[in-house]
């Protein structure tokens, strides 16, 4: 076996690693919500609230469901939590008059604010401690594989 192919089986592969930094993440925004002002969010929210950021004239059920790789119901079940708290309402699609759209409210655009500002904080902490370039190399890494290969397989939005 060559010292290369030792070296790669030592330590965590890259899903691992993965998984370890959205977990951290996870256990961040967690701690963050719970004295944001949107104490009644759960980090599962953010299913159905990221994808919508982007999309102004809102989203059907199953495009949100589709985007965060979950069943229709529990995207259902998700956006009923967030259209109590008035974090987004249920508006006719004007594409189709049998259909719904969800949008954010100015609520939930106000958490969307305030947690992207949150998730840039992490990020800025990070680059302090590994520098900011590996960073940006990670950010664009990720961003390729996104669009190179989680798009091209119509994994995520």
């Amino acid at each position: 076996m060559s010292s290369s192919a030792r070296k790669s089986d030592r330590g965590p592969f890259l899903g691992s690693l993965l998984r370890l930094a959205s977990q951290f993440m996870t256990d961040e925004l967690t701690r963050w919500i719970a004295s944001s002002g949107f104490e009644d969010l759960q980090p599962a929210h953010s299913a159905a609230i990221q994808p919508l950021w982007g999309m102004q004239e809102g989203a059907r059920i199953t495009t949100l469901a589709r985007a965060a790789r979950i069943t229709k119901q529990s995207m259902s079940a998700l956006v009923s939590d967030l259209e109590k708290a008035g974090y987004v309402e249920r508006v006719d699609d004007p594409d189709d008059a049998r259909a719904i759209r969800v949008r954010l409210t100015p609520r939930g655009r106000a958490y969307g604010r305030a947690v992207r500002a949150f998730a840039r904080s992490i990020e800025a902490e990070w680059a302090e401690r590994v520098g900011r370039h590996r960073i940006a190399e990670l950010r664009e890494t990720l961003e390729l594989l996104r669009r190179t290969v989680f798009l091209a397989e119509g994994k995520t939005s």
